[in-house]
């Protein structure tokens, strides 16, 4: 009767776990929860203003890694250590290349594809004086660390800038392994230089393994509306993120196999507003494909990370940092931007 009865709390206690478990998917499925940090000695935007863009891939994946999702056979990263060399060579990154504001994507609290290493702690260390906000597009509630999922976009500023707006894309119909769904939006920050032009810098990461590439071109859409009328109402928009889609022609030497390219989409440029620009660095590829490890010139390369600009905006330089995907599977992009007269 006893081993019955063990048995019996067991089952019951298994159920709690899967139904809290249940509870925090659900929950981190509707959401989207800011954090955010107030900087110090933060100044009004100069003349021109900096923006430096970069998807961190969580830290977990640098040269050493593939993804599952991609074709490759790991899920995890190779280990906690490589994790925190990541992180590590990303910072330096960032602290040799100054700029206002500074955008991420995949950038990771501690969880399960970190290993337990906080990247959001580590990047918000390297800019220690800048204002800071977060927010999630997967994560989980109530769940251990091991197995819970905490990461999504950020911005940073050293610039005195209004609290930042987040706007909803469209989302994906299907839940990733039928639990989580990805929560897609745009972070927003807006102010003024000292000119009195009103700026509007916008972070995105538009979806990567939707069927046919549908669902990245109804939020690539939508988001083109959005900013329009950021443009109309009289401010200067720089777009700047991972796009998911090709953004112009690309021929870096590579030995992929076309199994491994089923991701890419190219970026209907027809759907752009007139004289906005997309504006990339055609030198240096910004992403690699991960069905295995990075190898110069055997993995595919190509460019989906830059910017894009309205009619009002002029790019004085446009930039890809050439870091050989040693610390991430992207590459960042710099810009420099002037409001015209």
């Amino acid at each position: 009767m006893k081993k019955i009865a063990v048995r019996i709390l067991l089952l019951l206690l298994l159920l709690v776990i899967i139904a809290v478990s249940i509870i925090g998917i659900n929950y981190a499925n509707n959401s989207i929860h800011p954090q955010s940090g107030e900087g110090d000695d933060l100044t009004q935007a100069a003349d021109t203003i900096t923006v430096f863009n970069w998807n961190l891939g969580y830290a977990g994946l640098g040269k050493d890694s593939d993804f599952i999702a991609d074709g490759g056979k790991n899920f995890y990263p190779p280990s906690k250590e490589i994790v925190q060399d990541n992180l590590s060579g990303i910072r330096t990154i960032i602290r040799n290349h100054p700029a206002d504001i500074y955008l991420f994507q995949e950038i990771s609290e501690p969880d399960m594809l970190t290993l337990g290493v906080d990247v959001l702690a580590g990047v918000r260390e390297t800019l220690a004086h800048y204002n800071w906000f977060f927010t999630n597009d997967i994560s989980t509630r109530f769940i251990p660390q091991k197995n819970a999922m905490h990461h999504g976009l950020a911005t940073f500023s050293r610039i005195k800038t209004l609290p930042v707006k987040t706007i909803r894309l469209p989302l994906e119909p299907t839940r990733l392994n039928g639990l989580l769904r990805r929560q897609y939006h745009i972070q927003v920050r807006e102010f003024d230089d000292k000119a009195g032009n009103n700026w509007a810098v916008v972070n995105i990461h538009l979806s990567a393994f939707d069927e046919g590439g549908n669902i990245r071109v109804q939020q690539y859409e939508k988001l083109l509306e959005i900013v329009d009328k950021f443009y109309k109402d009289g401010k200067y928009v720089v777009v700047a993120g991972d796009w998911n889609m090709q953004l112009i022609p690309t021929n870096f030497p590579h030995t992929t196999t076309e199994e491994f390219l089923f991701w890419l989409k190219i970026l209907p440029k027809e759907a752009l507003k007139p004289d906005w620009q997309l504006l990339v660095d055609p030198t240096f590829a910004t992403v690699r494909t991960n069905e295995r490890p990075y190898t110069k010139g055997e993995n595919y390369t190509t460019i989906i990370d830059g910017f894009l600009v309205s009619p009002n905006v002029k790019a004085l330089k446009i930039q890809t940092l050439d870091t050989n995907f040693q610390f991430t599977d992207h590459q960042p992009v710099w810009g420099e931007f002037w409001a015209k007269p």
